[in-house]
């Protein structure tokens, strides 16, 4: 018997069928809580995988070393051939579900390796595909089914349909392979496998994007730096880029900046966290605190009506819309980053909302009270304290007006204050974001960031 190259491919991908799925050690059943707690007896995820071993072995070995057909196979193929433009409509649809379920069950994304059982599935159905396509095919057959195909009016429909699915597919693989970043306001399937697969992957042991805490030294200068997704380096691949990193490492040996930082904290949740972040170090306290503060550490306090995200729109997410939105990059991009951060009415309407915050006597009150708290503990601690003072990068001028009050707050209290206003100023704001759709610090800014606390710690 004399190999063809699509017999060969095909050969190839029942093989890899059969090395994957022996690699994800596949067993029928698994033990699982059930609703009462108790253990039971359930099917494994992995299941599938013995009869697909069998099926893909038993017909490629059939057909490629045999001139054995299964009649019924045959039969059902040499029908649809007759038929090509339903045929070829069926292989998309076939294409478009098998693709489909393991995009959707599994989620891809860079910074994940994908499993063996992955490997397995995805040779299994491209080996299924193509053997729908060459299952017993002669060159006969493949002239009538391409005369047809040219007859039939539906062929220029055919044509656009499959365009759209290979263009759907390939923009879709190139979402999840090269722009698995942040957004803004943490609201795209993007955001959300960054953080799964950089963020969570390089938390310590008390739970922060960090490394784990040097030990107590009297040479030892112990530095924590306390803020929210600015400090924690949202958007920032590698943790050595975010400036607590950038200053630790300026600093040299005898230096150990603590990161106490998380997405989403306010100044609400400061001193709380600082608190008993050190309480599970003790007897280690930081002599040095920083505080990184942004716009929105005010927007605990924001009603519903106040609240900056309001300015954005959402999809019923339990709609066919908002699941296939939810669960797939290309219309996620399409909704909420083209059609929601692009519009300069939102964006602007974002900020001023956070700098009115900032100016409402009442509100201005009430957010004194938990900045005070945390000066104080930095006072009842022998901490020194330092600010560092964040504009909204893309709008650094207009944000000033919200940050003088915070200036006031601190001033007055001889807390020395690292203004990054004054160092992005003159900065082209599209170098100092994440990217265009996420006005988070850059690696660039986090690096101006880092000396202007180097400069201010040191004094040098």
């Amino acid at each position: 018997m004399q190999f063809s190259f699509p017999r060969l491919i095909w050969f190839l991908l029942a093989l890899g069928v059969v090395i994957f799925g022996i690699q994800a050690a596949p067993t029928l059943t698994t033990t699982a809580a059930g609703s009462d707690g108790a253990s039971q007896t359930v099917l494994a995820p992995t299941a599938w995988i013995l009869p697909a071993i069998i099926l893909v072995v038993g017909l490629t070995l059939l057909t490629v070393f045999t001139r054995i057909r299964p009649d019924p196979l045959a039969a059902v193929l040499g029908w649809l051939r007759a038929r090509p433009i339903l045929f070829w409509f069926l292989l998309l649809v076939y294409f478009c579900l098998a693709l489909g379920w393991w995009v959707y069950k599994e989620q891809p994304t860079y910074g994940r390796d994908l499993k063996p059982e992955e490997f397995a599935y995805l040779c299994a159905i491209t080996w299924g595909f193509f053997g729908l396509i060459g299952y017993d095919l002669n060159r006969e057959t493949a002239r009538a089914m391409g005369s047809r195909i040219g007859q039939s009016k539906l062929a220029g429909l055919l044509i656009m349909l499959t365009t759209i699915v290979i263009i759907f597919w390939a923009a879709e693989g190139y979402l999840r392979r090269f722009y698995i970043t942040t957004d803004g306001y943490g609201f795209t399937a993007m955001n959300y496998w960054w953080y799964q697969n950089f963020y969570k992957k390089n938390l310590n042991s008390l739970g922060y994007r960090d490394y784990e805490p040097m030990p107590d030294d009297p040479n030892l200068t112990r530095i924590a730096v306390m803020g929210d997704s600015f400090t924690a380096g949202h958007g920032i691949h590698n943790i050595d880029d975010t400036f607590p990193q950038l200053l630790e490492k300026q600093l040299g040996p005898g230096y150990d900046v603590n990161l106490v930082a998380q997405s989403g904290w306010d100044s609400i949740d400061h001193t709380a966290w600082l608190d008993a972040y050190y309480k599970n170090l003790a007897p280690r306290l930081p002599q040095i605190v920083v505080l990184s503060y942004y716009l929105n550490d005010i927007d605990y306090l924001l009603t519903d009506e106040q609240d900056p995200n309001t300015v954005f729109s959402f999809l019923d997410l339990n709609s066919p819309t908002g699941w296939f939105v939810l669960n797939y990059f290309v219309p996620n991009y399409i909704y909420y980053n083209l059609a929601q951060f692009t519009s300069p009415v939102r964006n602007t309407n974002f900020t001023d909302r956070l700098i009115r915050a900032h100016l409402d006597p009442a509100l201005w009150a009430q957010h004194e009270v938990y900045l005070q708290q945390f000066y104080q503990w930095t006072v009842d601690h022998d901490a020194r304290l330092v600010v560092l003072l964040w504009p909204q990068i893309a709008a650094v001028k207009e944000s000033q007006p919200a940050l003088q009050p915070v200036r006031d707050f601190f001033t007055a209290r001889g807390v020395e204050i690292a203004d990054m206003s004054t160092v992005l100023a003159d900065q082209n704001p599209m170098d100092m974001i994440v990217n265009r759709f996420d006005s988070h610090p850059s690696i660039a800014a986090n690096r101006l960031a880092a000396d202007l606390l180097y400069q201010t710690i040191t004094g040098n």
